[in-house]
């Protein structure tokens, strides 16, 4: 088999952007070499296989499946540029495996930044309650200290950046639309934490599709500790896929590719995932109709005389009710199980998006009228 030059070329970039580590990496990270002997196949350079341990008389699944789809990473993110707006405020980046890393996902990507750059016992990290659970798992798993600064303003929205640079910590851990509270973070305060913080920043943007405006991704050309972490689980709606990405300068991706295992996407799911990803118009027609019922379903639950605020900009709802507890049991007895009091947010249900029939069940039960009988006040 001949090699194909063109593709031999594209690899040979890529592995020449991931030649540096990041300094921001643990130590024996940063001293071990980064795998690349399973990037390519033997058979593409026209060599026999019999490095790999396959069974040549085995079934359908007897070869191993790439080890680095390079070819997927480039139609998600093509996918990904279709589906999301442009930030007209910064420079274009060339997106490709030099910068994303896949993963099975993104909880999987955090793992994985745990492992490369927090040290067991020495290092620690800062989250901003209510947030997503598994950051803080992750750190305990990981024997990584970790301070909680809460979340600021009306909306949750607001980032106490001084209290967070006073703190003595090598990563701050962001969600952006917030889990639980479905609210999008202040952008200024983002960006003024990466303007004054050397450490890592974080940003778990799974549900970043359904915000409306741009990605943090955009971000990443001017600062080199950035790293985004995305799913194909939600607006992209392969959840059964188990499929993310971490975006990053590629000296962050060198770093995530030391601690990978080899192999960790079965050939199926990439198949599937290839499949999925060749129709973006689809998707994003999948996402506005996904948005549609959701900013119906908010307004709906706006006008049910339970509910104080809901906030509508992630793929869920956050909730803030009179009485959780009642408003638990009013769900649960119209059959429908909700998050209550998530991530420790006392007041609140995190609903997730139903059909519009299920929605309309949740109004009924929390005392309200029909989405279609009109729209709401907003947030």
């Amino acid at each position: 088999m001949m090699t194909d030059p063109i593709f031999a070329d594209a690899m040979t970039e890529t592995l020449s952007r991931c030649r540096d580590v990041s300094p921001l990496a643990r130590k024996i990270v940063v001293d071990r070499p980064t795998p690349q002997q399973f990037d390519r196949r033997p058979e593409d350079f026209g060599l026999v296989n019999l490095r790999y341990n396959e069974n040549p008389f085995g079934g359908p699944h007897s070869r191993y499946p790439a080890h680095s789809p390079e070819l997927l990473v480039r139609r998600y993110v093509q996918a990904l540029d279709a589906i999301e707006p442009a930030d007209p405020n910064r420079r274009g980046i060339e997106w490709g495996p030099h910068n994303v890393q896949l993963t099975r996902g993104a909880a999987d990507a955090l793992d994985l930044v745990f492992r490369a750059f927090f040290e067991p016992g020495q290092d620690a990290i800062a989250v901003m309650p209510p947030n997503f659970f598994v950051f803080d798992e992750q750190a305990a798993v990981h024997q990584v200290a970790c301070h909680r600064v809460p979340l600021q303003g009306h909306r949750y929205d607001r980032i106490d950046v001084e209290k967070l640079l006073a703190l003595p910590v090598k990563g701050i851990i962001l969600c952006d639309p917030n889990n639980p509270t479905g609210t999008r973070l202040h952008a200024g305060d983002i960006e003024e934490l990466l303007r004054r913080f050397d450490g890592l920043v974080v940003i778990d943007e799974a549900y970043g599709e359904f915000s409306g405006g741009p990605s943090h991704r955009h971000l990443i050309g001017e600062h080199r500790n950035l790293v985004i972490l995305r799913t194909f689980s939600k607006a992209l709606g392969m959840a059964g896929l188990r499929l993310g990405a971490a975006m990053a300068h590629p000296e962050i991706i060198t770093a995530l590719r030391r601690v990978c295992l080899p192999f960790a996407f079965p050939a199926p799911v990439i198949r599937a995932a290839m499949h999925q990803l060749a129709n973006p118009r689809e998707l994003g027609r999948q996402r506005d109709a996904f948005m549609a019922e959701r900013d119906t379903f908010a307004a709906a639950l706006r006008r049910c005389p339970s509910v104080l605020r809901v906030f509508s900009d992630a793929g869920f709802l956050g909730v803030e009710v009179t009485n959780v507890d009642t408003a638990d049991a009013a769900l649960q007895r119209a059959g429908i199980a909700v998050s209550c009091r998530p991530m420790g947010w006392p007041s609140a249900l995190r609903i997730s998006i139903g059909s519009s029939i299920d929605n309309a069940r949740v109004i009924r039960a929390l005392g309200g009228v029909s989405p279609a009988d009109g729209a709401g006040s907003p947030d």
